[in-house]
């Protein structure tokens, strides 16, 4: 197996890089979180260097990259500590392209993809509800045909980016009268249709984008946006699982970036900061932890790339994304508490950054499925 990139891929590696370097100096991260707010002007930067059709085939006006070039764009946003510059990248590219991509038919891959491409269009992803959540078949939000349209009523909670996206993809119950994975069906969501309602959430971290309780209460969908068309009608299910790799490998991907920026952090800390006569990483509990941290983050990148590989080939890849998904999630938390035994009491400072690393990971450690939820995906792989 070959783990070198090639040269285009370094190149946009060190692109988006310098990007960030240049755009999100970490003065303005801290104050953005501080603010909870997040700069659309650097958004609009973003979309400039052409990343945000990194996936989207070349007929559809994107630049037809690979899963692994999507793999390090996601990381290199994520190191950046933005929370809100990786979260909209992604409600582009994994709401968006990936479920147009995957599971559109080609009227929708036409109307949607050149606009995603461009960075002009953002989706959310309404799957969650507030009684079902690792239990996503048990979507109580209806959908009833009427005419040319489908009436949606219902509620979804958690739904990032909800208050700002242009479409929220939506999983609802057209038929109840069969098993729970057998009548659901996905929508594309204008979000300005009447009857459609998103209300931010108080979280502890991940301020500088949005987490919504959504609402829909008679709203009207066209039969046009039916994900997939009239025949995917009660195969919501089936075409929701089938984007579970790109998701796992995308909140994997972006826990890689933050875990690396904490290990960064606590590394360069451990080298300039004294006490009784040396610096701190030369004390051999320190110098151990950094070792495990170096460690850690050396199987989560593997597992990654190694997801991004077999996706690109065309692979099965399910289990490997719920492996990719339970160790980079769980490296990032574990990578943030060893920054804050690290920094000591100044970690509990909102002048450094570490308390945030800490707030930010528990996101990703529950979103796209828990850890439990990854273990059981796992184990029935293993036949148990």
């Amino acid at each position: 197996m070959d783990f070198q990139f090639t040269e285009q891929q370094e190149m946009l590696r060190a692109t988006v890089r310098e990007f960030v370097e240049k755009e999100c100096p970490r003065q303005l991260v801290r104050k953005w979180d501080e603010e909870h707010a997040f700069p659309m002007e650097v958004l609009e930067k973003l979309k400039k260097i052409g990343v945000m059709g990194i996936i989207t085939p070349v007929e559809y006006e994107g630049m037809g990259g690979s899963i692994i070039d999507y793999t390090i764009v996601c990381e290199e946003l994520a190191r950046s500590t933005c929370w809100g510059l990786a979260s909209y990248f992604n409600a582009v590219i994994m709401y968006g392209t990936d479920m147009i991509l995957h599971c559109g038919n080609e009227e929708q891959k036409k109307y949607f993809l050149p606009g995603l491409a461009r960075g002009e269009l953002l989706f959310a992803y309404g799957i969650t509800e507030p009684d079902s959540g690792s239990d996503a078949a048990a979507a109580k939000t209806m959908a009833v045909e009427k005419g040319d349209h489908y009436i949606l009523n219902g509620s979804k909670m958690f739904i990032t980016l909800a208050d700002k996206a242009d479409y929220t993809i939506t999983l609802a119950r057209t038929d109840k009268d069969v098993a729970k994975h057998k009548g659901l069906t996905l929508f594309i969501v204008d979000t300005k249709s009447k009857g459609y309602s998103a209300r931010p959430l108080k979280k502890m971290g991940g301020f500088t984008d949005t987490t919504c309780e959504v609402v829909y209460d008679n709203v009207e969908v066209p039969k046009t946006h039916i994900l997939g068309g009239s025949e995917a009608v009660n195969r919501g299910w089936q075409l929701l699982i089938s984007t579970l790799e790109t998701e796992h490998l995308e909140v994997a991907a972006n826990s890689l970036g933050y875990a690396q920026a904490a290990f960064d952090d606590s590394l360069q800390y451990a080298k300039e900061r004294n006490a009784f006569g040396q610096p701190i990483g030369k004390f051999q509990a320190i110098s151990h932890m950094l070792a495990e941290m170096a460690v850690d983050l050396h199987l989560a990148r593997l597992c990654v790339y190694q997801l991004a590989w077999l996706r690109d080939s065309n692979k099965p890849c399910y289990k490997e994304s719920c492996m990719a998904k339970l160790v980079a999630t769980e490296c990032w938390t574990n990578m943030a508490h060893r920054a804050m035994q690290i920094f000591g009491g100044y970690s509990l400072m909102y002048e450094y950054d570490v308390q945030r690393y800490l707030r930010d990971s528990y996101i990703l450690l529950i979103g796209g499925g828990t850890r439990q939820i990854q273990k059981n995906m796992i184990a029935k792989s293993l036949g148990l």
